[in-house]
């Protein structure tokens, strides 16, 4: 018994959904660190920012958005969006696993931007598979003419 194509494009939405909510909580994360510890330094040691943390939350980040971009990819193929999905991607990765290699400043740049391109890139899949009248009923999109 297979997962019918309304179901997958229900599925498709939820999972935009969760990835632009994933790589918000990132950014959230990225910008309220140096707030907190400006403001309350004895609360370092109970803030979740070492390397650890970071390397999660760009898995989940990665896994989350390929469940989201490569269904949503094989039905719309705009490849720019491709390009947004490949940029912010690899700013969160690249800062993840930098580890101390580069200034903080440098690191929060990098992962806001990153998070902010995935966050547009989630909701710019998502519109597309709003805009599309066949997504629900078959896996050619009507928007884009493609298979």
């Amino acid at each position: 018994m297979g997962i019918s194509t309304a179901s997958m494009a229900q599925l498709r939405r939820h999972t935009d959904h969760a990835g632009a909510m994933a790589s918000g909580i990132c950014l959230v994360h990225c910008l309220m660190t140096p707030v907190v510890i400006s403001l309350f330094p004895g609360a370092l040691p109970y803030l979740p920012g070492d390397l650890r943390v970071h390397r999660l939350l760009a898995a989940i980040i990665l896994l989350i958005g390929a469940a989201a971009f490569i269904p949503g990819y094989r039905i719309h193929r705009r490849k720019a969006l491709l390009g947004l999905i490949a940029i912010g991607l690899l700013l969160i990765l690249c800062v993840a696993w930098a580890g101390n290699a580069m200034s903080p400043s440098v690191e929060l740049v990098l992962s806001v931007s990153g998070s902010l391109i995935l966050v547009a890139a989630h909701l710019l899949n998502r519109s597309f598979c709003l805009r599309c009248t066949a997504c629900e009923e078959t896996d050619v999109c009507q928007t884009t003419r493609m298979h």
